[in-house]
């Protein structure tokens, strides 16, 4: 199977194509592969964002119509309070499937339980086959402590960071299994990186290892957690980092509190480490039969001040932080 990979700066328009039902097995499909379009989005924060439910209706708007086949947000989407119905209520106005990722703060307030429900989740984490392509979603939202893995469950997280977010072994093991068993190309949705060494998910080096086994079925990875927009390709696998819809986080020394109206800042108390993007980014994939992943992403630019203007480096931790999702183009086996 041909593994070459290849990136531009490009755009395409989207086809309608079939779908099965989500599931946590599946037996491997005879169906053909089609021309597929889906929208992604990551990091929306709602509870985070003034401005959350217009950023998202814009995503829908757009989805509707370029006619996606399905959407999927890459978790720290929203928490699970009578206050964000409405909020959903724009996620459901999409008239296709809908997928979800859990990000660690969706569980800020809410156990993971609550959050299935609150979202109409059936697992968290499971796969699917759509358009003759393979589907998994991994949850990378465990503790590991003493021995045992926990939950994220009421902000139970925040802990050194060397003691949080593991996928617990169950869930590998599902993984290796479903992966071997598939006779699909195959993408990979998780919250954190599989790959980032700075921000990744902890035991990471053995998924990489089942999917390198696997390679010539996995077309790409798509995480978000980072807020930042990044390829890395390593071992015949590609990673793709979805930059938040909202915004960046900044350190203290780069706050600012002229970006939105006086009477948010009293609401929204983070607020002021908020580098926002003036528009809302997202992306849409589609995958041809012919071996091409196409990624067609949104550039906006800073809400003004920009953080690089208030003294931000560039590059910090290793990475540029920008107000954009690039376009990518990759070839997978045929």
């Amino acid at each position: 199977m041909n593994r070459r990979k290849f990136l531009h700066q490009t755009g395409m328009a989207a086809l309608m194509a079939g779908a099965t039902g989500t599931c946590l097995s599946y037996a491997p499909s005879a169906v053909p592969r089609q021309k597929l379009t889906f929208g992604i989005v990551a990091d929306v924060h709602k509870d985070l964002m003034p401005d959350a439910s217009h950023r998202l209706e814009q995503f829908i708007q757009e989805a509707e119509e370029r006619k996606a086949n399905f959407i999927i947000q890459l978790g720290d989407f929203c928490m699970g309070e009578r206050s964000n119905r409405a909020f959903m209520g724009i996620w459901e106005s999409f008239r296709g499937p809908k997928y979800h990722v859990l990000g660690n703060h969706d569980m800020d307030k809410n156990s993971k339980k609550e959050m299935l429900d609150f979202w109409g989740m059936p697992q968290t984490y499971y796969s699917y086959d759509f358009g003759g392509y393979h589907f998994i979603v991994l949850d990378a939202n465990f503790i590991f402590q003493d021995g045992k893995y926990i939950d994220y469950e009421r902000a139970n997280f925040y802990i050194p960071d060397s003691a949080r977010t593991f996928v617990h072994p169950e869930q590998i093991d599902w993984f290796k299994a479903d992966l071997a068993e598939t006779r699909l190309p195959t993408l990979v949705f998780s919250h954190q990186s599989l790959w980032n060494y700075t921000w990744g998910i902890k035991n990471r080096l053995e998924i990489q290892k089942i999917m390198e086994s696997h390679k010539e079925k996995v077309i790409c990875c798509f995480n978000g957690h980072d807020h930042i927009d990044y390829h890395h390709h390593q071992n015949g696998i590609d990673y793709l980092e979805i930059n938040s819809m909202s915004y960046h986080w900044t350190a203290a020394a780069y706050q600012s509190r002229d970006r939105f109206p006086k009477a948010d800042y009293e609401q929204y108390p983070s607020l002021p480490n908020i580098a926002a993007y003036e528009a809302p980014l997202y992306a849409f994939a589609t995958l041809d039969p012919k071996g091409i992943l196409q990624v067609e992403g949104v550039r906006s630019q800073w809400m003004s001040p920009s953080p690089y203007t208030l003294g931000m480096p560039k590059g910090f931790a290793g990475t540029l932080a920008t107000a954009e999702i690039s376009d990518y183009r990759l070839s997978f086996g045929r």
